[in-house]
């Protein structure tokens, strides 16, 4: 080729090299891109549609599931039956409606991987209308082994589960681990929906033993059989339980206090509680919350046989907003609860609450406030603890995964209201970072103690905290 042709030729394009993760993320990014579209414009047919058959009249007659082979049909019958037994009729946006409940209720049932809901025609009815939803359920059986960390304990899992075997969304969990403080746990879990997948059921079994020599000289074994009813409804979460567990105090230190020997010479502790929570949470995120609210309300009586015999009370709230017009968030939360015991006797030690660590009032050892023996802290019958958190993007960093946290915590643990008036609650503040690994909140924290009791486990200096469920 001359010099002549290769300057008429033109000019070839620009070549851009992508290594393939980068290749995936782009092709992942405009597949994403797409599907947005699409939805969009599907939602802008369906709102014109419903717009101009809005006074029209419909029936939703029948509701098909394509590709459940393993799951009953008189199930899905019942799941569906509440919105076809009335047969009464709709407009199309109440149509649109019911759809949106259907799948909804296929979601939750956990046993499907994909869902595609259409609507039809009844060719035999001129006013009714079909739902058809195609489903791919989930594999039925699975195994994991994995590293579980969180409020402070590290824990190696396995897990065994079998789903959906009797064809009723149904759950049968096996798991074992071994842990730092956990040292040995088993588990035996059956779950299944009822009422029309409006409530789910559950029955565990389970044995642990865990190594409390962090704050008090022993060990505690536990072997109990649970039962739970969980229910959703627009006005937050429910839950009905009832625990049966015999729990013993044991492998005690050399120095272990006087308590504890007496604790560990009474034998087994049988404890028969039944529990009723509430929550109701908002916010957007439970790692990192830029905004929303939680609220927790937990009330539980134990006594219906055996020794431990008391009321007992908490409550748990959170709430986070973005400060001013900045990426920063501050975040308040407050936790409180308090024992009352029955039949003239002192709440047992395995039911007592436990204060102090990273996760709640921070700058001081692990459940190291309150009531103390010697070595050993003995736990409370009431507390109450309180933070007040800010949250920032690393400065000129934003895009980092770390964030900056300021904090300042404060709380009480005690047995008698006098103390509360006469006491001065433990405070500490500081900064450090704060990251996440999946769902479980990693802090670095740098901060000390403004005021404590003689007996608090208070520390200086650097803290690594890592849980589910922080104070604030």
């Amino acid at each position: 080729m001359s010099i002549a042709q290769r300057a008429d030729s033109p000019p070839s394009p620009p070549q851009i090299l992508f290594d393939e993760g980068d290749v995936e993320r782009q092709l992942l990014w405009h597949r994403n891109r797409l599907q947005s579209r699409l939805d969009s414009h599907q939602r802008r047919i369906v709102a014109d549609l419903a717009r101009s058959h809005r006074s029209d009249l419909y029936k939703l007659s029948a509701v098909r599931v394509v590709g459940g082979h393993h799951t009953r049909p008189e199930f899905l019958s019942e799941l569906f039956r509440p919105l076809l037994a009335d047969g009464r009729e709709r407009t199309l946006p109440q149509i649109l409606e019911c759809s949106d409940e259907i799948h909804d209720r296929l979601a939750k049932l956990g046993i499907f991987s994909h869902l595609n809901m259409s609507l039809s025609a009844n060719r035999d009815d001129p006013q009714g209308i079909e739902a058809l939803v195609k489903v791919v359920e989930r594999g039925r059986f699975f195994m994991k082994t994995s590293t579980d960390v969180g409020n402070g304990e590290g824990a190696l899992t396995g897990v065994v589960r079998a789903r959906n075997i009797c064809g009723r969304a149904d759950v049968l969990e096996a798991s074992v681990g071994l842990g730092n403080k956990t040292r040995a746990s088993c588990q035996l879990r059956a779950e299944a929906p009822l009422w029309a997948a409006r409530a789910r059921g559950e029955l565990a079994a389970n044995a642990s033993e865990r190594d409390l020599s962090g704050f008090a000289s022993c060990n505690e074994t536990v072997k109990g059989l649970t039962t739970k009813l969980k229910t959703e409804t627009s006005y937050g979460a429910h839950e009905l339980s009832y625990e049966l567990a015999t729990r013993s105090i044991g492998s005690l230190l050399p120095g272990a206090s006087d308590s504890i020997r007496k604790i560990a010479a009474a034998g087994p502790n049988l404890r028969s509680a039944i529990s009723l929570s509430w929550s109701r949470d908002t916010r957007d995120q439970t790692v990192f919350p830029t905004q929303g609210s939680l609220l927790k309300l937990v009330q539980e009586y134990a006594g219906l046989f055996g020794q431990a015999n008391y009321l007992k009370t908490t409550v748990e709230s959170a709430i986070s907003r973005p400060l001013f017009n900045t990426p920063a968030t501050v975040s308040l939360g407050f936790q409180g609860g308090f024992i009352h015991p029955l039949g003239g006797k002192e709440a047992p030690f395995n039911d007592r609450f436990q204060l102090g660590g990273p996760t709640n009032v921070r700058m001081f050892q692990m459940n190291s406030l309150g009531p103390k023996d010697r070595n050993d802290y003995l736990g409370g019958e009431k507390y109450w603890a309180s933070g007040l958190s800010v949250l920032a993007p690393v400065p000129s960093k934003p895009e980092w995964p770390l964030k900056l946290h300021g904090f300042i915590n404060a709380g009480s643990l005690f047995n008698d209201w006098q103390t509360l008036k006469t006491q001065t609650p433990s405070i500490a503040v500081g900064i450090g970072l704060v990251g996440s690994i999946q769902d479980v909140r990693v802090e670095a924290n740098v901060g000390m103690p403004l005021a404590a009791q003689k007996s608090d486990g208070a520390r200086r200096g650097l803290q690594v905290g890592l849980g589910i469920g922080f104070l604030s």
